[in-house]
């Protein structure tokens, strides 16, 4: 399946790589169940948690996250992103990077193909990026300084 054109979350996710946010558009439960086992082998849900919790389809409020005092954030200021704020970058996304940064350590282990770990990484990796260039695009700053 490629990738459509990037669909970011607050903190900067692309969902639309997302193996999770992927099954739930396509309606795959298979595909949903075998997200919940690896998102139970990365320990970032617990195997009780029932697939149907697992569906996503995007960055909203009914959504479980695992940023959701980020999230809540920017939707209360009126932002899609967290890169449309004045005060980025703040301590929720800094925090939010370092955990992104220690859940990928933990994709190693249980990624069976190339193909998955390229979507993982484009899904998670490359929020800070992601961020910046929308920070950089509405407040209108020379791509060489940091945010």
């Amino acid at each position: 399946m490629e990738s459509p054109k990037p669909l970011l979350g607050a903190c900067g996710d692309d969902c639309s790589c997302c193996p999770r946010y992927r099954a739930t558009m396509s309606n795959d439960i298979s595909e949903l169940s075998r997200v919940k086992e690896l998102w139970v082998s990365f320990g970032w849900r617990t195997p009780d948690i029932d697939v149907q919790e697992l569906k996503c389809s995007g960055c909203c409020i009914g959504n479980k996250c695992s940023y959701p005092e980020l999230r809540d954030c920017a939707f209360g200021k009126g932002y899609s992103t967290c890169g449309r704020c004045a005060e980025y970058p703040c301590e929720l996304v800094h925090a939010a990077f370092l955990k992104t940064e220690r859940a990928l350590d933990s994709l190693r282990e249980g990624i069976n193909t190339p193909e998955e770990m390229v979507l993982m990484l484009k899904s998670f990796r490359y929020k800070k990026s992601n961020l910046d260039d929308i920070h950089r695009t509405c407040f209108d700053l020379d791509p060489k300084e940091p945010s």
